[in-house]
């Protein structure tokens, strides 16, 4: 019955129009809606409630855009399958003032009504990630410009963004690219002071992989 209930979640959402032209990957639990070279992702994050005996679903949205990524797979320490699906931009339902998680009961005695809070709620969310991060520039815009400024703090671990903040910087923003180069190298010899594992994975080859980025990507 526990594994039923999932099941059938994931049966009915690929069931509604919306949802149709989607691929489900189920080692991730992920719908991905793709157009063209980019695609909006996703995952229903789960887990079993057993106080309550119910399931846990907390949907995690993405926005992965290609052009950021398919250069970077030659020098990638990820296997190259979760590269391919890993999102560029990240958001939870709190992002759209929702609650994070809707639980079903796993005897289903609750299922129609949660499934219709459900399904309703990521249809106006990818559709809202769809609109709002359309384009490279809005990524650009509205998440690394503000970082850069000041205005937020940029990460503090992982490696990928610095790949693909400067990728983004590169094709959009040309003539701001050698103050945000700057910026975001200052980051990473910070992180590299703290022994960062995911930045020490690439920090002997910064230099060749960014030179490899600047001389090989474009729109």
């Amino acid at each position: 019955m526990k594994r039923e209930l999932f099941k059938t979640i994931v049966s009915d959402i690929l069931s509604d129009d919306f949802f149709s032209g989607c691929k489900f990957v189920k080692s991730v639990n992920t719908f991905v809606i793709r157009d063209g070279e980019k695609f909006v992702s996703t995952e229903l994050d789960h887990w079993r409630d057993y106080e309550d005996e119910s399931c846990v679903i907390r949907p995690i949205y993405g926005m992965h855009f290609d052009i950021l990524a398919k250069w970077f797979e030659k020098f990638s320490v990820v296997k190259i399958q979760y590269q391919r699906l890993n999102p560029h931009i990240m958001f939870g339902n709190e992002s759209f003032g929702q609650e994070d998680e809707i639980s079903f009961k796993y005897d289903f005695s609750d299922y129609e009504e949660k499934f219709q809070l459900l399904l309703p709620m990521l249809k106006k969310n990818v559709s809202t990630i769809a609109v709002q991060y359309a384009t490279l520039n809005d990524y650009y815009n509205k998440i690394v410009v503000p970082e850069i400024t000041g205005e937020k703090e940029l990460p503090d671990g992982g490696a990928n963004w610095v790949f693909r903040y400067l990728t983004l910087g590169f094709l959009v923003d040309r003539e701001n690219y050698p103050m945000l180069k700057d910026k975001i190298l200052e980051r990473v010899e910070w992180m590299h002071g703290r022994k960062e594992p995911n930045i020490e994975c690439y920090y002997d080859r910064m230099d060749e992989i960014i030179s490899y980025m600047e001389n090989n990507v474009k729109l």
